[in-house]
């Protein structure tokens, strides 16, 4: 029956994201053994992103412009599992008006008691929405939307055998933490600077 479900949620994400390249999904799934990550979007989305970060020039050939979905992909996508990060291998890209990739986590634990995603690939994109999808064994599955309104990460903790969003976890990225740290280093340097000074002044 899951799959089944499983299988009608991709047919309707595909329609719909055809249609509205600010849409993409990730999905973090386990199958034949392996634990998948995949994320969808058209290929005008990531068309739009390669050629702001990379221009149009970077690539002659699909198999250039699969490379640079995967160097992007690589930069701005991040799977934290009980508070390990997990490494994501093998990427691989499938070209069509929807716009595929996979990649497998790498020995994830096999008990889940927290999972941190993040996922800026199509940050660059006005109104960009990423529904983040969790199936993983024994678990409810579990959705999730991804914008800049919440820095397109989120922190889910299992109680009770259910899925809850962990709201005291910040991250070093988020803008209000990057002013904290600009301030506190402002602070600290301009003490060295007058510390100087008075030691110059006093020799």
């Amino acid at each position: 029956m899951k799959s089944i479900y499983l299988i009608l949620l991709l047919l309707c994400v595909k329609v719909v994201q055809a249609h509205e390249p600010q849409l993409s999904s990730l999905m973090i799934y386990d199958q034949n053994g392996k634990s998948l990550l995949l994320i969808k979007s058209s290929l005008t989305a990531f068309e739009g992103e390669i050629d702001y970060h990379y221009n149009k020039t970077a690539y002659r050939t699909p198999d250039e412009f699969n490379q640079l979905i995967i160097k992007h992909f690589d930069k701005n996508c991040f799977v934290i599992i009980n508070d390990d990060t997990v490494k994501l291998i093998n990427p691989y890209v499938i070209l069509g008006h929807e716009t595929t990739m996979f990649a497998e986590l790498l020995n994830p634990p096999k008990k889940i008691t927290s999972v941190y995603v993040r996922n800026t690939f199509f940050k660059d994109m006005h109104n960009n929405m990423c529904e983040l999808i969790l199936t993983t064994k024994g678990l409810p599955q579990q959705q999730y939307i991804l914008k800049n309104d919440n820095q397109q990460e989120v922190k889910l903790r299992v109680e009770n055998e259910k899925w809850v969003v962990d709201k005291t976890s910040n991250s070093f990225y988020k803008p209000s933490n990057l002013i904290l740290w600009g301030i506190i280093i402002f602070i600290v340097l301009t003490i060295v600077i007058i510390a100087n000074i008075r030691k110059k002044n006093i020799s």
